[in-house]
C-alpha cells in the first residue's frame, strides 16, 4: 500500500471506527491569531473550576416567536392564523417584560418552571448580524465564532480556540476537554485534538470491529510516521479505553446505564441523550471544559404545530433533568440554548414558517441571574421588522456567549 493510499485508508477507517472524528488532524492547525471571545486572565485560569460551558444548539432555526409569544400584540396575531398560535389560557406561563407580555408555549411547562425558579434566563431578538438566511452559512459562523466568513481569524472552531487558552488543572490526561453529544463532529471543535463526539454513552464506548479494527489502524498510523495523525491516534484511543474502564460495570462486565441524581430522569430523545452522556463523563471526572449538543428538526417549513410541540417538550424535559442532576451532584455549569436564526413573522401556506432573522436564546446554570428577560425587544410593526418581514436582531449572538462566559466565570454582570 503506497503512502497516499495508506493515508486515505487511515482517514476512512477512523471515520468508521467511532463517532470520534479526526478530520481536524489531517490539515494544518493554525495558531491563535485573534481571540473572538476575549477573556481576562482571571477568567481563563478559573475555567477549570467552573465546570463545563455547554451549548445546546437548536439546529434548523427554531421559531422563538412560537416558544415565547407576544399574544397581545396585534401585529403578531395578524401574521399568524389561529392554528399557528395558542391562547393565553393554553400558555404555560406569562412573562412581563417592559410594555410587552410574553407567553410560554403550552409544551414549555418545564422551561417556564425553570424560569420561575430563577434558574433560566431568556434573551430576546438574538442572532447573527450578517443578513444571511442560509442554514449552512449561519451555522458555520456560529460554530467558528465569527460574524463573517470572508475574513476568518484562524482555522479553529470557537470552542477549540477557547480551550487552547485554558490550562487544565487535572493531574491526569484521561479523557478529553471537548465533548460533542451528537452523532457528528461539531465544527466548534475544529482544530482541537482533545475532543470526542459520541451521542449515547449508556452502553459505554464501542468500537466497530473491536480490538482488531483498532489494532489495524494503530499499525497503519505507526507505519507512516510522517502522517499528522500518527502521534495522536494512539493517545485518543487510549483515552476512550480509559473512559470505558472508569464506567461502572454489572453482570458479564456490561456497562451499567447512567441514572440522574435528580428527580427527573433523562429521556431517550435529543437533547436529553447528549446531556445524559455529558453528565456521565462529569461523574467520571473527565475534564470537560466545553460541550456542544445538537437538537435537530427545527426547520419547520410545514406542519410546524405538531413538530414544534414535540421539540419544545423534549427540550424542556432535557434541561429540567440536567438542571436537577447537576444540582444534586453539586456540579457547576453554564448552558446556552441558541439557534442559527429565527423564523419569519408571517406564517406560510403550509402551516409553517420560513427562514427569518432574530430569534430567542436562553441561558441556564448555577451562576446566572435567572428569571429575567434580557435584550431589547424591537417590536413587530412593519417599521421595526428586518426587511419588513422578520424580527430584527438587537443582540449579536457573540454578545450572548460573552455574557454567559462572564457569568460562568463568576462575574455576575447583567447586560440589558
Amino acid at each position: 500500500m503506497n503512502q497516499s493510499n495508506r493515508r486515505s485508508f487511515i482517514k476512512n477507517t477512523l471515520a468508521g471506527l467511532s463517532a470520534f472524528t479526526f478530520d481536524s488532524l489531517l490539515g494544518p492547525i493554525q495558531g491563535i491569531h485573534n481571540i473572538v471571545f476575549a477573556q481576562t486572565q482571571r477568567g481563563v485560569q478559573s475555567q477549570a473550576d467552573n465546570g463545563p460551558f455547554i451549548v445546546v444548539f437548536q439546529r434548523g432555526a427554531a421559531d422563538g416567536l412560537s416558544m415565547l409569544s407576544p399574544l397581545e400584540d396585534p401585529d403578531f396575531n395578524a401574521a399568524r392564523p389561529p392554528e399557528m398560535r395558542f391562547s393565553q389560557n393554553q400558555s404555560s406561563g406569562k412573562i412581563q417584560s417592559g410594555a410587552t407580555n410574553f407567553y410560554w408555549h403550552p409544551e414549555a411547562t418545564e422551561l417556564a418552571g425553570l424560569f420561575q425558579e430563577k434558574k433560566l434566563l431568556v434573551w430576546q431578538a438574538v442572532g447573527i448580524m450578517n443578513e444571511t438566511r442560509s442554514h449552512f452559512e449561519a451555522q458555520e459562523m456560529i460554530e467558528l465564532g465569527v460574524s463573517d466568513l470572508t475574513h476568518l481569524p484562524d482555522q479553529l472552531g470557537w470552542m477549540a480556540r477557547q480551550s487552547m487558552q485554558q490550562p487544565l488543572k487535572s493531574n491526569t490526561r484521561i479523557g478529553t476537554t471537548l465533548y460533542g453529544g451528537s452523532n457528528h463532529f461539531p465544527r466548534a471543535f475544529l482544530g482541537s485534538l482533545d475532543n470526542i463526539s459520541i451521542r449515547d454513552l449508556q452502553s459505554g464506548i464501542s468500537l466497530p470491529n473491536g480490538d482488531a479494527g483498532l489494532n489495524a489502524v494503530l499499525s497503519l498510523s505507526q507505519a507512516d510516521f510522517s502522517h499528522p495523525a500518527s502521534s495522536t491516534i494512539k493517545e485518543h484511543f487510549e483515552s476512550m479505553s480509559s473512559i470505558n474502564r472508569l464506567m461502572p460495570k454489572g453482570k458479564y462486565n456490561k456497562v451499567i446505564p447512567y441514572s440522574s441524581a435528580g428527580k427527573t430522569e433523562y429521556s431517550n430523545s435529543d437533547p436529553s441523550v447528549g446531556l445524559r452522556s455529558l453528565a456521565r463523563l462529569l461523574t467520571l471526572n473527565v475534564p470537560i471544559q466545553y460541550a456542544w449538543i445538537d437538537q435537530l428538526g427545527w426547520d419547520t417549513h410545514e406542519n410546524q404545530t405538531g413538530r414544534f410541540n414535540n421539540l419544545t417538550q423534549n427540550l424542556g424535559h432535557a434541561l429540567l433533568a440536567f438542571s436537577q442532576d447537576m444540582e444534586a451532584r453539586s456540579q457547576a455549569y453554564t448552558l446556552v440554548v441558541m439557534t442559527e436564526f429565527g423564523r419569519r413573522l408571517r406564517s406560510n401556506r403550509s402551516n409553517g414558517t420560513d427562514h427569518g432573522h432574530g430569534g430567542l436564546a436562553m441561558v441556564l446554570g448555577d451562576r446566572i441571574p435567572g428569571g429575567q428577560v434580557v435584550g431589547q425587544w424591537p417590536g413587530l410593526s412593519a417599521g421595526h421588522l428586518d426587511r419588513q418581514v422578520d424580527l430584527a436582531v438587537t443582540t449579536d449572538y457573540l454578545e450572548v456567549l460573552r455574557q454567559a462566559k462572564r457569568w460562568h466565570s463568576g462575574y455576575g454582570e447583567v447586560l440589558s
